[in-house]
């Protein structure tokens, strides 16, 4: 797999930063309410385009990384992990979500990066790059999409205004946002389909692609595929705004990602805290003891002998065995080499997990999760270190692994969209199986699994479990494979909040009842009356399911949003 690292000259990161906090750092600030999201960057007309473009990069690489992973929400709403057994755990295992603000990691929100972004895009216009402009729209409608994804409706024809006097702007209905994506996407493809000499920009500052036009075409045209399957079931709505689905993704698909050297990936560098895993010892002292993997998660790739396993997960330290009579040592080596100590320990006991691999179940109670899995051992363990459930794989403590990347978007994901497209009919995709296992080849060559000499992908997809012929209900069996594909990402939120797969369950203790949470709350709303005007326009076109409690606001996280509105999907 081919990774694009952040692998500029240390001598390069202190020029960016220099240059960036002299002239940036009074708009790089966190904005914590909907006045922030139209502030002028005092007018930063001559920063050079190839110093903010690191910053846009890198910044929105760490939004959606954090979005997906360590103690996230979606990242325990589709049981890749649960957030420990203590209290404050709840909030995550059980959807008991509250409001926050937008999305933001390290200081920096999601409208710090399209303040920033637009700088790009008008920098281009100014001097006649077509190059800048394409990457500008390509990375707006990335992050705008992602919002628009999460919330609903949000502030974007009028949002990065304030120059204009506008600094309470509108929020736009979730299907004009995108058609303004789909519309951007295909202007920044024909923008990267003309490129002249002339239009050349700084491979350093390109930690994405180091300049190369092609493959950000590739990525624009694959963004172009995500949303028009996501707007599958609106087709007649983006036909009245002017948007022909089948005829995007039919052109798109042209031009979309052809193999995993394509995938829009950024390593960590690993030498500082910013530019390091936040869970790597840079950014966090202490092991992160509270994130165990969900059951269900590892129970499946457990059950289909699949070799992604032992890159995510790694093995309990103390397991029950019915056939050793006294606590035995033993040293497991996984098949790629790696080696772990493990207490087998005598148990006969029918309800304890054998598994060398044993997730947290779902929604626990709290005093159920404490004491899971513990069997007849009375022993005391420190907090959240029951040595009967799995962690997560050391890799995630590092500060930078090559298995642990901010994945904008990757090959795996453009065949699967065409495997289900090609199953749906009217996107112009044929051969759906092709797709499909394409997609789990693809992934599994990004997670490194055909450097094990074990491994047969042959053998693994002939499985009846994987296979696409083996499947009763075909569009389940390619959601479920790209589920685990998309282990901590947060793509898989939205593909079953679209299809219902996999038909995942909430366990035993829900804040809201037996159902997934199925979009973001707002921020808290600020008190201006210019403000509010539109923040309850907004919430006014929200449609509560039957888990909103009575009497509480339809900005909830139990509301469905224009996308899934009408649709018998999710529940």
């Amino acid at each position: 797999m081919l990774i694009f690292k952040l692998k500029y000259k240390m001598k390069a990161i202190k020029s960016i930063y220099i240059t960036l906090f002299a002239t940036l750092c009074l708009f790089m600030t966190s904005c914590n309410d909907l006045t922030d999201t139209n502030i002028n960057p005092n007018a930063p007309e001559n920063v050079s385009s190839n110093y903010v473009l690191t910053y846009v990069l890198t910044n929105t690489g760490k939004i959606v990384y954090t979005l997906g992973r360590d103690g996230s929400k979606i990242g325990a709403t589709m049981q890749y992990m649960q957030a420990g057994t203590n209290e404050g755990a709840a909030i995550i295992n059980q959807y008991a979500w509250v409001q926050e603000g937008w999305l933001s990691v390290s200081g920096a929100t999601a409208f710090d990066v399209l303040r920033n972004n637009k700088i790009i895009y008008d920098n281009g216009v100014r001097d006649n790059n077509r190059f800048f402009q394409a990457i500008s729209l390509t990375m707006k409608s990335l992050v705008f999409g992602l919002m628009a994804d999460l919330y609903g409706d949000i502030p974007y024809s009028d949002a990065l205004q304030a120059s204009s006097g506008e600094y309470f702007p509108k929020y736009d209905a979730q299907a004009d946002v995108y058609k303004g994506i789909l519309t951007d996407l295909k202007t920044a493809s024909d923008l990267l389909g003309s490129l002249e000499a002339k239009d050349a920009i700084s491979a350093t500052s390109d930690v994405l692609y180091k300049g190369d036009g092609a493959k950000w075409k590739k990525l624009a045209n694959s963004l172009r595929l995500r949303y028009c399957l996501r707007l599958a079931d609106k087709k007649a709505e983006m036909s009245a705004l002017g948007i022909n689905l089948e005829t995007e993704f039919t052109q798109a698909s042209a031009g979309a990602f052809a193999s995993t050297a394509d995938n829009a990936v950024m390593s960590f560098i690993g030498t500082t805290g910013d530019n390091s895993n936040p869970g790597g010892l840079l950014n966090s002292a202490n092991p992160n003891y509270l994130l165990k993997p969900g059951k269900p998660f590892v129970d499946k790739l457990v059950t289909l002998k699949d070799p992604r396993l032992e890159r995510w997960i790694a093995p309990v330290l103390r397991k029950w065995d019915s056939k050793v009579t006294a606590v035995t040592t033993k040293t497991v080596v996984n098949s790629y080499g790696e080696s772990y100590s493990v207490a087998y320990v005598p148990s006969t006991a029918t309800s304890a997990d054998t598994s060398l691999y044993v997730g947290l179940p779902i929604g626990m109670s709290i005093t159920s999760a404490i004491a899971y899995n513990k069997g007849n051992d009375a022993a005391t363990y420190p907090n959240e270190r029951n040595p009967y459930i799995s962690y997560i794989h050391d890799r995630y403590r590092k500060n930078t692994d090559p298995y642990v990347t901010m994945d904008l978007m990757t090959y795996d994901e453009v065949e699967f969209i065409l495997s289900e497209a090609a199953l749906l009919g009217g996107f112009g995709a044929s051969d759906p199986e092709t797709h499909y296992k394409n997609a789990i080849r693809a992934s599994m060559t990004k997670a490194g699994v055909f450097t094990s000499t074990t491994f047969n992908f042959d053998n693994y997809y002939a499985q009846p479990a994987v296979a696409y012929t083996g499947a009763t209900n075909k569009q389940e069996r390619i959601m479920e494979q790209k589920w685990i594909s998309s282990w901590f990402g947060v793509q898989s939120w939205f593909d079953w909040r679209r299809t219902g797969f996999p038909a995942l369950k909430t366990g035993a203790v829900a804040q809201f009842g037996a159902a997934l949470p199925i979009r973001y709350m707002y921020p808290v709303a600020n008190a201006d009356p210019k403000y509010q005007v539109n923040y309850k326009a907004a919430v006014d076109k929200l449609v509560p399911t039957n888990y909103v409690p009575s009497g509480q606001s339809k900005d909830h996280h139990y509301s469905r949003v224009w996308l899934i509105q009408g649709l018998s999907k999710p529940y």
